[in-house]
């Protein structure tokens, strides 16, 4: 029996399906099988390394005449293209079709989709799983959706007939030869296509499951066989070393799934009760060899950022686009008596906490060149701030461990995470970093004895005053392999200069690093610092403290003169917004009951709904002052949410705007378009999701005893926002859920001057609507600010109004 295993994806998917593609080919079984593979985009580059790994690589057409196919994205060819598979690829028995974001763990699921394919012809997995979320109180919410999909492409009498039953995913599948899906299929989905594009394919597929004798033709597996992620995370089995069905008898996956939004690294449970941290992609077994694409790869300091230097010799990455909040700041603003801040080089901080400091470009090169010669190793970094130095370490390649105490906190965890993980998918590197919250050296004691861990190369740059660095240094020491380097950063500081002194006098090989803050390096066995030449623009002075010291590329560097230590003075700490922890396991046992009752009143993730209560939480408890406003009510179950949050916590008299057309979704524009789809072509579009104030505000409103809170507001913001504005006053708290980009632009250009200073808001449709992320982005260019956005989930984002 002659099996093809079909993906496709365009150069934004490629990371997803060269993950798809290798968790075939790194198995045994899948070595020599057929995979055939629709271009939808890729680059050069990326077409080469595919060639080396699949069978065929084809070019989908359009195989269907619908409205609007001139306006529709390429990539959606790779959706309509499924029941023609057999057209691209012929001569095989058995067609499996694996989506470019899920991949096979284990190869008895690919075993038993051609098994049941082979049997009746299709071989398919629904959404529906005691282990997923649906089943527990949430599947009449979800039918909303599948109704409104069956009624966009089929119309109410299949819509009625059929959005009770499972949801079909047809983003893994496998078909026979002869099974006679296709020519149904194929028919379905054009009939479909002249109504709506968006989900059709899937729509036409379970629409010829449910609605025709096809049923009994075909084979239902379980889910592990598609496990589909954003319906329930699966746990991780430490022994077993894979994902498994959260309850017994705990069942490996075999095909992983990540639908909706594109995991990486997420906090799962593991089968001891454990919490991990860990990626849900595919990890090769055999790691890419560290390339600078995706970086700039600069030959000398002439292409470097002005204001920036590196020491020649050195090999340059540009991770910068991946740190959105990196400023170059003033370090006379800062208050830390040791900032050398004569030193002309840029000053880099963050400009949500803009008073603490980045590595220097130079500094974060000595790391990074540094780290070079141990790719592969493990290494360990003790105080990574917001992620810049171990970014670096990351991108050379070694097995990095990161222990810092402030990784507790949410913001700033995910912050590391989305500019490390950014960094690496962008450079080709495959390695592995593992975010310790703790304070050293307990943590790290701690962690070397669960796992046995020592490392090749530490940095440390924690706790800055004494014993701190020492103890650091003692702990290190004797964690450190044979042949270890341990970099120091801020020996400017006496106090840091403690554990440099301590290692040297254990014997251990040291030199400095003359940089804006001094670096050092103390190394002992095979291995050798890296060689550095201090910039001949400056007039370099050394402190006191490190008189006795080699420094690199600098000879006689005794003989410089001594610098005067500055005066201690108090530190004043950075302060950086909390983001509410949106994990749903932590959810509260309040917020749990209000969204049972708001949840058949809202289109929200669940998500997004906690953002919107701890978010107007956070406004009442700290009792800044200002209306809350919702533009965007639709149904009702979020403002209810909101004017709860308003009537248990507010210290102060307050109301709750909520403004919406009441009579469905206004005329989109040509920039309104979902995933490059135009919004009237994707179910949602104009005349959508009315919802009379009556029968759905009122109704929750009433239900959280909240009705006196609630000013709703009828009408098109244009018209019903200038003439509110005033009523409204100062406001504390902004939901825009507008959805297209006029909308969005009619709340900013309205509302935003009235936010107060260190207000708060939360844009709904960010991810989800093209139009509302480039009016978020187009009134920020014209307000001449720069929003710093939290993601909340796939779609949501919030910020803080600074000014």
């Amino acid at each position: 029996m002659q099996i093809i295993i079909i993906t496709a994806a365009d150069a934004n998917y490629f990371e997803l399906v060269r993950g798809t593609i290798l968790s075939v080919r790194e198995k045994p079984e899948g070595e020599n099988v057929a995979i055939g593979f629709f271009d939808l985009g890729c680059t050069p580059e990326q077409l080469q390394w595919l060639e080396r790994q699949v069978t065929f690589i084809k070019k989908p057409d359009w195989d269907f005449d619908f409205p609007g196919r001139n306006e529709t994205p390429e990539h959606l060819k790779g959706l309509l293209v499924r029941p023609c598979l057999p057209k691209y690829f012929p001569n095989f028995d058995i067609y499996l079709w694996i989506d470019a974001d899920a991949w096979v763990q284990d190869w008895s699921s690919v075993e038993l989709l051609v098994k049941g394919a082979a049997k009746r012809g299709l071989a398919i997995v629904h959404e529906l799983d005691r282990n997923y979320n649906l089943p527990y109180g949430k599947q009449a919410w979800y039918w909303q959706f599948v109704y409104r999909d069956y009624q966009a492409v089929f119309g109410d009498e299949v819509a009625q007939q059929l959005y009770s039953y499972p949801t079909i995913n047809a983003g893994v599948f496998a078909l026979h030869k002869t099974a006679p899906h296709w020519k149904i299929w194929a028919e379905y989905l054009e009939q479909g296509l002249q109504n709506s594009v968006l989900m059709t394919d899937q729509v036409a597929l379970n629409r010829l499951v449910y609605g025709t004798e096809m049923f009994d033709k075909t084979e239902i597996l379980p889910a592990r066989c598609n496990w589909s992620c954003n319906f329930g995370l699966p746990i991780w089995d430490k022994q077993k070393a894979c994902f498994v069905e959260p309850y017994l008898p705990q069942e490996k996956i075999g095909i992983l799934h990540l639908t909706g939004y594109k995991h990486d690294r997420v906090k799962l449970t593991a089968t001891d009760g454990d919490t991990v941290e860990i990626s849900l992609r595919y990890q090769p077994t055999q790691p890419k060899k560290m390339t600078a694409q995706g970086h700039s790869a600069i030959a000398n300091n002439t292409l470097l950022p002005a204001g920036d230097y590196v020491s020649p010799g050195l090999k340059i990455i540009l991770p910068d686009a991946h740190f959105p909040n990196m400023i170059v700041a003033d370090p006379q603003t800062c208050q830390w008596p040791y900032l050398r801040r004569e030193i002309q080089h840029n000053w880099y901080v963050d400009r949500r906490a803009a008073s603490v400091g980045f590595l220097s470009r130079d500094e974060a090169h000595i790391l990074y060149n540094t780290a070079l010669q141990f790719s592969g190793k493990k290494a360990l970094e003790i105080g990574c701030w917001l992620g810049w130095s171990a970014c670096h370490l990351a991108l050379a390649g070694v097995e990095l461990d990161v222990v810092d105490p402030l990784l507790e906190r949410d913001d700033i965890r995910q912050s590391v995470i989305d500019s490390i993980q950014g960094s690496l998918n962008a450079s080709g590197v495959q390695t592995t970093v593992e975010l310790i919250p703790g304070y050293s050296p307990q943590r790290v004691e701690e962690f070397s004895a669960q796992f046995n861990r020592k490392w090749s190369l530490i940095f440390i740059d924690g706790e800055h005053g004494e014993p701190g660095p020492l103890n650091d240094a003692i702990v290190c020491e004797k964690l450190a392999e044979e042949d270890a380097i341990i970099l120091f950063h801020d020996l400017n500081a006496p106090d840091v200069a403690q554990g440099l002194h301590y290692l040297k006098q254990r014997g251990w090989n040291t030199v400095i690093y003359q940089t804006m803050q001094i670096m050092g390096a103390a190394w002992r066995g095979n291995v050798e610092p890296v060689k550095h030449q201090p910039d001949p623009n400056i007039s370099w002075q050394l402190p006191a403290h490190l008189q006795d010291y080699s420094i690199s590329g600098i000879s006689g560097s005794k003989e410089l003169p001594k610098q005067k230590l500055p005066t201690l003075q108090q530190q004043k700490l950075p302060t950086i917004i909390q983001s509410s922890q949106l994990s749903l396991q932590t959810f509260p046992t309040n917020f749990k009951n209000i969204l049972s009752m708001v949840r058949p009143y809202t289109l929200l993730s669940e998500s997004r709904l906690f953002s919107l209560y701890c978010l107007a939480k956070q406004i009442c408890v700290e009792d800044f002052p200002g209306n809350f406003v919702e533009c965007g009510t639709c149904k009702g179950g979020s403002a209810a949410l909101i004017a709860f949050v308003i009537k248990h916590y507010s210290r102060r008299p307050r109301v709750l705007y909520a403004f919406d057309t009441f009579e469905g979704m206004p005329a989109p524009t040509e920039i309104d378009r979902h995933q490059g789809i135009p919004a009237n072509l994707t179910g949602f579009g104009e005349g959508t999701l009315k919802a009379s104030i009556s029968e759905n505000l009122d109704k929750i409103c009433k239900l959280l005893q909240v009705r006196d809170i609630v000013v709703p507001v009828k009408g098109l913001f244009a018209q019903t926002l200038p003439k509110y504005k005033s009523a409204i006053g100062s406001i504390a708290f902004l939901h825009a859920d507008g959805d297209w980009y006029e909308s969005t632009m009619d709340i900013f250009n309205t509302l935003y001057d009235s936010v107060i200073s260190k207000g708060l808001i939360q844009v709904d449709d960010y991810g989800d609507w093209e139009g509302c992320k480039q009016a978020v982005h187009d009134f920020e260019r014209r307000k001449g600010e720069s929003f710093s956005l939290h993601t909340i989930d796939e779609t949501g984002v919030w910020f803080q109004k600074l000014k």
